[in-house]
């Protein structure tokens, strides 16, 4: 029997997990749950309909039951886990009906805004002894598991991050409490991609404003560039720098995640191989598919199996790279270095190292 799946929130990002899913022999999706029963049930025609233009075997197309109210859907569907695909302001109560329910949850990026929250809710998953996931994709890249291996035992000393491109279109995306910006709701795949590579940050100085996108639209109160000094707990230093003023064209380094350690260069873009440069030359390990797809399977298999284990990206995980984003806002807001393990001793203590 297949692990039965509902979603709670079918936007684009639901779309897409759901056409992995709909290719993994083990996942049935049986639920959709949306603001509107149509929404939900557009999302599936939207699969079915781009895994039919795709061709070929080795699907199956969703047929799921459409709900307007998620608590329902978790109350009439007898349910293994779900997926929670919302915007980052509407986090909360629907992981708490969730875990009231038993079900093992992925959770889409960011977490939460408020970091008390996120870790509340850890709490009560480790309560319930939940599978709980959180959707940093890039941490099932074919090759990094390498890269740190290589890694290993080396000084590092430089970390270089960046991510430039435009603001998303959705309407909730240009406000701040809504989206939280950015930093904290897109170029967070980097902070994670920087954190496993490189380790914990300890301290982040930023500065950050809104320069251009607010003049035609009064609305947008996020921050457009941001620039940050990063320390991290080894020792090595990083830039982190990320704006929404690039619509016009970004070059392929203005998006990725780059490791400088003795020996040793580390380097990602996106979409691209991950580069192991020595004095020796370059090896260069090409990507093997779409992280989330196998990111999507590694879910299925750990909820079927039992095991977190064969998770990479955990929820615990995710509130550490939630803690360094916000680090980041906050220490912009307020023109200060800010240390991450002061944020989560002041909301989530039980998770300081």
């Amino acid at each position: 029997m297949g692990v039965r799946i509902g979603f709670i929130g079918t936007g684009g990002i639901s779309v897409s997990h759901l056409i992995n899913l709909a290719q993994i022999p083990d996942a049935e999706v049986v639920a959709l749950s949306d603001l509107t029963a149509e929404r939900a049930k557009q999302a599936q025609e939207s699969t079915n309909k781009r895994l039919a233009e795709r061709g070929g075997d080795g699907w199956s197309p969703i047929e799921a039951a459409h709900y307007d109210d998620y608590r329902a859907m978790l109350r009439k569907e007898k349910l293994d886990a779900v997926y929670i695909c919302l915007p980052p302001f509407a986090h909360g109560e629907p992981e708490e009906t969730a875990i009231e329910a038993g079900v093992a949850m992925m959770v889409e990026k960011p977490l939460a805004l408020d970091l008390g929250l996120a870790a509340r809710l850890h709490e009560r998953i480790q309560e319930r002894g939940l599978i709980a996931a959180s959707g940093y994709q890039l941490r099932y890249i074919q090759g990094l598991q390498v890269a740190k291996e290589r890694l290993a035992g080396r000084t590092i000393g430089m970390v270089v991050v960046m991510r430039f491109g435009s603001t998303p279109g959705t309407p909730w995306y240009h406000i701040q409490a809504k989206s939280g910006g950015q930093l904290i709701e897109m170029a967070t795949h980097e902070m994670d991609l920087a954190r496993l590579l490189a380790g914990d940050v300890k301290s982040v100085y930023a500065e950050a404003d809104t320069l251009i996108n607010n003049k035609n639209n009064p609305e947008y109160d996020i921050f457009d560039v941001n620039c940050m000094t990063l320390r991290f707990e080894n020792g090595a230093v990083g830039t982190f720098s990320n704006n929404f003023i690039s619509g016009h064209g970004v070059p392929s380094e203005g998006r990725g995640v780059h490791v400088i350690a003795e020996g040793l260069t580390v380097s990602y873009t996106h979409g691209g191989p991950i580069r192991l440069i020595t004095s020796s030359g370059t090896e260069e390990i090409p990507p093997e598919g779409s992280p989330m797809a196998v990111e999507d399977r590694a879910f299925v298999e750990a909820v079927k199996t039992g095991n977190p284990a064969l998770l990479k990206s955990t929820y615990e995980s995710g509130i550490y790279t939630l803690a360094t984003t916000l680090a980041g806002d906050l220490s912009a807001r307020e023109h200060r270095p800010v240390f991450v393990k002061d944020l989560l001793r002041e909301k989530a203590p039980a998770l300081v190292k």
